[in-house]
């Protein structure tokens, strides 16, 4: 997990800081949201899906790119110093604010665990770490369904074969992302 800081120090970092973070605001081209984990050739992964890049069509269908992050690469990086501190104040912004991880609107989880995945988020949102994978869902909200548009894995390339739809299975990734996108 990446490396936490307690609340009250967040919030101090937070609030005397906070006129510095105007000037480095967010790039609003990417959102990524947490919905989920796996285990792969690269180990433990993060996987995250661009909210500000979910498009919505009007028969109930959607499109969404996902990244998965190696855990180990993550694991790697100081919020508090890399990129210029970026992570950590916009992880303390969140945290202050109130903002609750959609994850945590489909999942139960601790407020540690919560801190935790905001910071996860400010990695995938600020860093250039290579994706172990990335792929293109298209969900079908009413069927329940997803399938693979495409998909490049690192070290093993990339595919562009629609696969067919797939049910997702209880307490899986594809269920979570249903779970989040089609509300």
């Amino acid at each position: 997990m990446v490396k936490r800081q307690p609340l009250l120090f967040v919030a101090t970092l937070f609030l005397s800081t906070a006129p510095l973070m105007s000037s480095n605001a967010q790039s609003p081209d990417v959102d990524w949201k947490l919905y989920g984990s796996s285990s792969g050739d690269m180990g433990n992964e993060r996987c995250f899906y661009d909210a500000a890049g979910v498009q919505r069509r009007p028969d109930n269908m959607m499109r969404v790119w996902v990244k998965c992050l190696s855990q180990s690469e993550m694991d790697q990086i100081d919020i508090e110093h890399d990129y210029g501190g970026k992570i950590l104040n916009r992880a303390a912004e969140k945290t202050v604010a109130m903002y609750v991880p959609p994850l945590a609107t489909v999942t139960d989880i601790s407020f540690d665990d919560a801190t935790g995945v905001i910071a996860s988020e400010q990695v995938a949102d600020i860093t250039f770490l290579e994706p172990t994978a990335r792929i293109f869902y298209e969900l079908n909200c009413q069927e329940r369904m997803l399938r693979e548009l495409s998909i490049s894995i690192r070290n093993h390339g990339t595919g562009n074969n629609v696969r067919s739809w797939t049910h997702a299975a209880p307490e899986t990734n594809g269920d979570r992302l249903l779970k989040l996108l089609c509300r």
